[in-house]
């Protein structure tokens, strides 16, 4: 998953979202759990302290120290319940003296006197601990005044915090873990129409905009998506539709008044009635006419495909005879240039295809690859079988292709040396067009160029038994 697509940023953003409100809970309940706690330690040790006080301390003329004493021990147990009292009378004297408790949680006699004899509560520290004590005075029946004090430890409290904080650092990996993994699923799941319009839309191209991508009818974003994207692909269709019906009727329109020129030009230098320079004349004008109407031609072979018009007319052959009955045809081609043209295959493959279209392939590669060899080159042409597939290679011995243009020389009208255009006579259509013949056939048509050392161009086809039809 990338870190800049959506479906990672949303992710992320979900569990830093999650983080944020499970660090947040964790402090809150652990604040809340201390003060909880603190506040019960008050309470406890404030009931404590009023019993002592209102039971035994008050009585204190009446029963004697003694059994003030004794009671506390008896009923309390602070040594055994590990907590601190300590009764102090006006005179500084004790009355009770604190015990240090089994647990050893704190030391009595590092506990300093009450600074004041104020009932109240206040922190002390003994021996690494905590301590909280209440202090309150105590008034005897018959006179005397005492300050009472009793305290515990935090022990406890911060035991139960430090479990539970061993506790949060335990879960909330884990809950951050589950929840990043859960966000992920459920942002996947979110995106899935996204990316079913994405593979849909994929499929559509200029031959079969006719297509509509699914709406899901769920009332949000993805349905307006898929209904805004669906009318853009409606307009693109019919602009499509404009633009061949636009070349369909100019390559008609034109062919007609270049077949009547073309043909008062040939009558003109048979009359022989120009001079030699009027000849000259003559002649370039009908070989630009011929070019024109070679790529009027064309343009009607593209229209024709572009509209879905043009249907093959499939039927078995062997594709190796038709390309060496072309290299036949083609080879006075190549005579003025004495380039060797070969056929270099002779085994039989059967293809399932339309034999005036792959021948017309055939043409369009052979001819260009005349057009770009120099004097004295070479151009070969394999037929032969491969992973289900017929392979027709045409290699040539030419300047080749730069590297950058390799990816533009099916597009229409493009030329590679432009500068030559005129001189070799292209027109950018003859690629564009074997492409969408190889394209109606269910194959694939690919280059292999290096700059100064030849042209390679491969069509594959699928074989009879691999064969789609049209």
């Amino acid at each position: 998953m990338k870190s800049g697509s959506i479906r990672f940023r949303l992710t992320a953003w979900y569990a830093t979202i999650i983080a944020l409100t499970l660090a947040t809970f964790c402090a809150l309940a652990y604040v809340g759990l201390e003060r909880y706690m603190t506040a019960e330690l008050a309470s406890q040790l404030s009931n404590q302290a009023n019993q002592i006080g209102q039971t035994w301390l008050r009585e204190i003329n009446a029963s004697g120290p003694d059994y003030v004493v004794g009671e506390i021990d008896e009923h309390l147990s602070p040594q055994i319940t590990n907590h601190f009292i300590r009764i102090t009378a006006t005179d500084g004297s004790l009355l009770y003296q604190p015990k240090p408790p089994r647990d050893g949680s704190f030391d009595p006699a590092e506990v300093p006197p009450a600074r004041t004899s104020k009932a109240g509560f206040r922190e002390e520290l003994t021996a690494g601990q905590g301590l909280l004590i209440y202090s309150i005075p105590v008034s005897a029946d018959g006179g005397g005044t005492y300050l009472l004090e009793v305290g515990e430890a935090y022990n406890h409290v911060k035991g139960t915090l430090h479990g539970l904080a061993l506790i949060f650092a335990v879960i909330l990996p884990v809950a951050l873990a589950l929840a990043a993994g859960g966000g992920y699923v459920l942002i996947k799941r979110a995106l899935k129409p996204i990316d079913d319009l994405s593979r849909a839309a994929e499929t559509i191209t200029s031959s079969n905009l006719s297509e509509r991508l699914p709406v899901p009818a769920t009332g949000d974003e993805i349905e307006r998506l898929s209904a805004t994207l669906n009318r853009m692909i409606e307009r693109l269709e019919s602009s499509f539709r404009q633009v061949a019906q636009f070349t369909a009727d100019a390559s008609h329109e034109l062919r007609t008044p270049l077949t009547i020129l073309r043909g008062e030009l040939e009558v003109a230098l048979r009359s022989g009635a120009a001079n030699s320079g009027g000849r000259d004349m003559l002649e370039s004008t009908l070989e630009e006419t011929e070019r024109l109407s070679k790529t009027v031609e064309n343009l009607m072979v593209l229209s024709r495909l572009d509209s879905g018009e043009l249907k093959l007319e499939l039927r078995s052959f062997d594709l190796t005879a038709l390309c060496r009955e072309t290299v036949d045809q083609m080879r006075l081609l190549t005579e003025d240039k004495s380039i060797d043209l070969v056929c270099a295959s002779s085994a039989r493959v059967d293809v399932l295809a339309d034999r005036l279209r792959i021948r017309q392939i055939l043409i369009n590669l052979i001819d260009n690859a005349i057009k770009y060899t120099v004097a004295g080159g070479r151009i070969e042409v394999q037929v032969f079988s491969d992973n289900s597939a017929a392979v027709i290679k045409v290699s040539d011995t030419g300047q080749g292709i730069p590297a950058e243009a390799i990816p533009l020389i099916f597009d229409r009208f493009y030329r590679v040396d432009k500068a030559r255009s005129r001189e070799t006579g292209g027109s950018g259509l003859g690629l564009a067009i074997a492409k969408s013949i190889c394209d109606l056939h269910g194959g694939r048509i690919f280059v292999d160029s290096v700059l100064g050392n030849g042209t390679t161009v491969s069509v594959r086809i699928p074989e009879m038994d691999g064969q789609r039809r049209a």
